[in-house]
């Protein structure tokens, strides 16, 4: 039983070493290298169009003096302090008394 373990040990090792021999590429290019592609893509000139378009956008100013614009209130409501949990999780529960509060 032992002797086969041994063998399908060293079997799977040898498979491993001539997977990675064979499959090993000639190509010396880092695997982090990407695909650049030049301006001349349809991707690129569609991207450089709305950025063209985007530089005419305007905004109305006439929103910021409307009444309606003006009238809105800040309903903002600041959140109470609740107790988060006991100073150190790890001592004993009769010395419970030392809650942290935020």
């Amino acid at each position: 039983m032992k002797n086969n373990i041994i063998t399908l040990v060293i079997i799977v090792f040898i498979g491993m070493v001539a997977f990675w021999y064979f499959n090993k590429s000639e190509d010396t290019s880092s695997l982090l290298v990407a695909d650049v592609k030049t301006t001349d893509s349809d991707e690129a000139k569609n991207i450089y169009s709305m950025q063209r378009k985007l530089v005419n956008v305007t905004l109305d100013d006439k929103l910021f003096i409307n009444s309606v614009f003006l009238d809105l209130k800040d309903n903002h409501i600041d959140p109470v302090s609740q107790p988060v949990g006991r100073e150190n999780p790890f001592a004993p529960v009769d010395e419970d008394s030392n809650v942290v509060e935020r």
